[in-house]
């Protein structure tokens, strides 16, 4: 069951996903933006109280997942609660089997992709134009480049993922895997590491104009960070620290 990809179910899906973190709590996660954001779609499938009454309740149950890439989820349940209203079956089990089973994927996916990849290399990019360009304007334009190469792929991935958890049903589970997303991380993994060069060339080269001290401090500091990051697999210590050690020699110097 093909579907054009501007449809107007689509749409509503897409624009009501942005509240999806809305109402976020510690015990049922996503579920109050997740059911928000098919509540519209539920109204025009029962047509009395008690049915729509019974979709609420079944959906405020506990969701979580990346909040871009539960777009897959909404597209595929989306599906899977036409096809029971339409014929029925209140295959309500194994929609709730199917929803906690696609939690993992999507969480797992997302966060690799996004948070270690995509925000990264944007956030980077944006930090460049920053520190090398003097002008307020200059600065402006990286800002919405920064802007701009975060939220291609979000936007995509936000919309294209409800088209196609749609079509797909089910089968979305199957697709859902790392390497399927494998070419926005070799591009976003590029970009990042050339702004990150950028940086760096440039930093050195300032510091040789200034204070060589500058150069074994940023060199210790980024040994360290990468030393935590590969051995430790830490998040906050490889920055934190590193930042702690250079505050610490630049006041005994």
């Amino acid at each position: 069951m093909q579907k054009d990809i501007l449809n107007k179910k689509f749409i509503i899906i897409f624009l009501r996903s942005f509240f999806i973190q809305a109402v976020w709590n510690f015990k049922s996660m996503l579920s109050i933006g997740w059911t928000f954001t098919l509540s519209p779609l539920a109204k025009k499938m029962f047509g009395n109280r008690e049915k729509y009454q019974d979709f609420l309740n079944r959906h405020l149950s506990f969701f979580n997942a990346h909040p871009y890439f539960a777009s897959y989820a909404f597209g595929a349940i989306a599906r899977l609660e036409e096809d029971s209203a339409m014929k029925g079956s209140g295959q309500h089990e194994q929609i709730e089997k199917f929803k906690n089973a696609i939690i993992g994927p999507l969480g797992a996916i997302g966060d690799q992709l996004f948070w270690a990849h995509i925000k990264p290399a944007s956030i980077m990019v944006g930090f460049l134009g920053v520190l090398i360009f003097p002008e307020l304007f200059q600065k402006l334009i990286f800002l919405c480049i920064f802007l701009i190469l975060y939220n291609i792929p979000h936007i995509y991935i936000r919309y294209s993922g409800i088209v196609r958890g749609y079509n797909e049903g089910l089968s979305i589970y199957r697709k859902l895997r790392i390497e399927s997303f494998s070419g926005w991380q070799k591009v976003y993994s590029l970009i990042g590491a050339l702004a990150f060069s950028i940086v760096v060339a440039y930093l050195i080269n300032q510091s040789m104009e200034s204070d060589l001290i500058e150069i074994p401090m940023f060199a210790m500091s980024f040994g360290v960070a990468y030393f935590l990051r590969s051995r430790k697999r830490m998040t906050y210590l490889p920055v934190f620290i590193p930042l702690l050690i250079a505050i610490v020699i630049g006041i005994l110097l």
